[in-house]
């Protein structure tokens, strides 16, 4: 009778086990073809059968935000200007801001697409739908955005856990540097992006979000084109009280000197022109502020020499 119950507990004791054993490999197929979603900023649904492993990312900001979240080693694909963090010079090329090789693209088998809407422009965007491939679009011009952008490109990647992390050190961030300026006196900038002819960043960009951050004003905020081109006589008549551009230290001293001659400019007459890297500024993605810092240490120099 005793041996009798001892064999009936060993085979309950099996039973049970080969069930938990049953029930784990379950759960782990499972979470291999979790479906996934998100909406993408022209409000489309997308929606994945489990997480992607093999992105394209057609821009060197998105790059940057998926290496941020932990997705950068599911890249199989990227832009040509991809150059940050130091591993996405070694991924494959297979677009710039002009042209796309689709053919390269499919080539890749990609489970996911991610683009840029300014930047690469509906040609390839479309381009990309014709083909059938998963798209997700994104267009950032706000910094509160930026949380909810890792958010989404975490559900889509597997990275949730990563993604949620990254997105409260960014708001902390944020938070930090939006109450030191808060009360601030505002101060009238012009942000350059070329001067031949001169080009800026109307309100909507998200450069300008980073300007009011700082305290600061667009002088070409209310202007109608996402990115303008306007003359010397229009950034007379706006006065500027600060002038900063994107570009690196070896060009500060001839880019300085070429706004010597407008002295009738506030900025040009206080010496307040400065240069923020255009990766830290112009790219949507966490190190928008690093940039931001700059702008605010600049804007506050103008407030300074008033």
């Amino acid at each position: 009778m005793q041996r009798s119950l001892l064999l009936a507990l060993l085979l309950f004791s099996v039973f049970c086990s080969n069930l938990l054993l049953a029930d784990g490999a379950a759960t782990v197929s499972g979470s291999s073809g979790t479906e996934v979603s998100a909406v993408d900023d022209q409000g489309k649904l997308v929606v994945l059968p489990a997480p992607a492993q093999r992105i394209i990312s057609l821009a060197p900001n998105l790059t940057e935000v998926l290496f941020y979240i932990g997705a950068g080693e599911q890249i199989v694909g990227a832009d040509e200007y991809s150059n940050y963090p130091e591993q996405a010079k070694n991924i494959i090329r297979v677009n710039n801001h002009a042209a796309a090789n689709y053919e390269l693209i499919l080539s890749l088998k990609p489970d996911l697409v991610v683009a840029w809407e300014s930047g690469n422009g509906e040609q390839i965007i479309g381009r990309i739908r014709e083909l059938g491939l998963p798209l997700f679009v994104l267009e950032t011009r706000k910094m509160d955005a930026i949380p909810n952008l890792f958010g989404r490109l975490g559900r889509l990647t597997g990275h949730d856990e990563t993604a949620t992390l990254r997105a409260q050190e960014f708001t902390q961030r944020l938070d930090r540097l939006r109450e030191n300026y808060r009360h601030k006196p505002s101060v009238r900038a012009f942000y350059q992006i070329w001067n031949d002819p001169f080009i800026t960043l109307n309100g909507e960009h998200l450069v300008s979000d980073v300007i009011e951050l700082c305290g600061g004003v667009n002088v070409f905020g209310e202007a109608i084109p996402l990115v303008p081109y306007v003359n010397i006589e229009a950034i007379m008549a706006a006065d500027p009280e600060v002038i900063i551009a994107s570009g690196s230290s070896e060009d500060n001293e001839q880019w300085r000197d070429s706004w010597k001659e407008w002295q009738g400019i506030s900025a040009v007459t206080s010496g307040n022109i400065y240069l923020i890297p255009p990766d830290l500024m112009q790219r949507h993605s966490s190190r928008i502020l690093d940039g931001a810092e700059y702008m605010c240490d600049f804007l506050q120099r103008a407030r300074t020499a008033n």
